[in-house]
């Protein structure tokens, strides 16, 4: 009988332990980096035109009439909204969302 094998296998065990855990602090430093982007038409918002996403980030929408929360506002890293003509300044969520992932997509082809 090998008197070496249980500490092989414990060695091996503690090194997959060691890559996992490297591989979920990697995933976690990755999250972390992700931007809080909100939509919405106030003072101080860039227009979706000019603006440039960050390859990793989160899109808030507001609520049709009300707009995001202050507090949904405060945690955002930048506030975009969607240049419009007319008298309307509202489009409806699921257009504004669509509007924005295309934005998106279309720079980080």
């Amino acid at each position: 009988m090998d008197d070496h094998a249980p500490a092989s296998a414990a060695v091996a065990a503690v090194s997959e332990a060691t890559s996992e855990i490297a591989r979920a602090d990697a995933r976690i430093r990755e999250l972390e980096a992700a931007k809080v982007i909100a939509l919405d038409i106030i003072p101080g918002a860039v227009p979706i035109e000019t603006y440039r996403f960050p390859k990793r980030c989160l899109m808030l929408f507001g609520a049709e009439g009300p707009g995001l929360s202050e507090k949904a506002l405060e945690l955002a890293d930048d506030v975009v909204y969607i240049s419009q003509f007319g008298s309307v300044r509202s489009i409806n969520a699921g257009a504004a969302a669509a509007v924005a992932m295309h934005s998106y997509i279309a720079q980080h082809l």
